[in-house]
């Protein structure tokens, strides 16, 4: 067994052994969007971790439409009469006879490079691919989950931590703004839908670590990696000042089931963690610290926070407040230090 294999088998019987109802997911059927994507695979793993390790019959429905990615990534689960693969790109309507209890709607070009080459998919897939699923749970009489984000709020002037009903500034008409606008029109979908009194719930995840990212992804935590990866530096785009708040794997996944089974319909809920709030730098020295078989250096271009337009317009705070969901009974259980050094030793680094 692989360090990788080792360490996602690991967290998803942390997350199969967290103390949310699982009462309520006994026997019932959830869908899962993107779940080829970083996090939704890991809400696949646990929930069928969970009917490993207690028998809750939990039915699991992974909606892909990469089907190479798929047959990979869930290779172990194919034959198993408790998970089932469905294979179709989630612009398009669905068109399902089976029953379904919950959706979780994950599917969305998240990481920055993503986003940019093809932007007209990122907005379809937030939005189209929301108001899909939001249709198949009407027919079905789901109850529906969106993964939004935290980028949702762009700059909240004086606000210090993001709570839920903070309202922020984004450039609509500015390209680098397509995720979080996207993001914006699905929750206003699920809004409206709520209004139809279908059950929706929202949540804003802020920067998850974990393993199973491209190394070219473009996120703050894997383009570290990659170039600790290649050589002793991590270097800095700008002074490392921009503040934000980070949340391990299994945290976040407990997080979203906590607000799927718990959460008020209608209301969108942060989910973050304050302890593992940090600087830039502090998050490469953090890191950097963790690397046992050599020394990292840290240094800074500071020639990039003048010319390249994503590392211009990134907004400085971007920290949520955690007490809305905290009041559902959910608490973040990993330390920032800890969270780096698992995703760290999931790419095969000495920590």
């Amino acid at each position: 067994m692989t360090t990788a294999e080792k360490i996602w088998i690991e967290d998803a019987k942390t997350i199969a052994n967290s103390p949310i109802n699982w009462e309520k997911l006994k026997g019932k059927t959830i869908w899962i969007t993107g779940a080829n994507g970083y996090v939704p695979q890991y809400i696949v793993h646990g929930l069928l971790k969970r009917n490993d390790l207690y028998q809750d019959g939990i039915r699991v429905i992974a909606m892909c439409r990469n089907r190479e990615r798929a047959y990979h990534r869930f290779l172990r689960y194919r034959e198993r009469d408790d998970f089932e693969l469905f294979l179709q790109d989630v612009r398009m309507p669905v068109q399902y006879n089976g029953n379904v209890d919950y959706i979780i709607h994950g599917a969305s070009p998240s990481g920055a490079a993503d986003r940019y080459r093809d932007p007209v998919a990122t907005f379809d897939a937030n939005v189209i691919g929301c108001e899909n699923m939001l249709n198949l749970a009407e027919r079905k009489g789901a109850e529906f989950l969106l993964l939004s984000s935290i980028d949702i709020y762009g700059s909240v002037p004086n606000c210090g931590r993001f709570s839920e009903d903070c309202a922020g500034v984004l450039n609509h008409l500015n390209i680098h703004n397509v995720y979080a606008c996207a993001k914006q029109a699905a929750e206003t979908l699920c809004a409206c839908y709520s209004d139809k009194n279908i059950r929706c719930t929202i949540v804003r995840p802020s920067q998850i670590l974990a393993g199973g990212i491209a190394l070219d992804d473009g996120r703050l935590h894997i383009d570290f990696i990659s170039q600790m990866l290649k050589g002793n530096e991590i270097m800095l785009k700008g002074d490392g000042s921009p503040r934000r708040t980070f949340l391990y794997i299994t945290d976040a996944v407990t997080g979203i089931l906590t607000v799927l089974l718990e959460g008020r319909t209608g209301e969108a809920y942060n989910l973050c963690s304050e302890a593992c709030e940090a600087s830039v730098l502090e998050m490469a020295q953090t890191m950097a610290s963790c690397v046992r078989d050599r020394i990292i250096n840290i240094s800074f271009n500071m020639e990039t926070r003048k010319k390249d337009p994503a590392v211009m317009q990134a907004v400085a705070v971007v920290c949520g407040c955690s007490d809305k969901i905290r009041s559902l009974g959910w608490k973040p259980e990993v330390p920032l230090n800890e969270a780096c050094r698992r995703m760290m030793a999931y790419y095969g680094m000495e920590v």
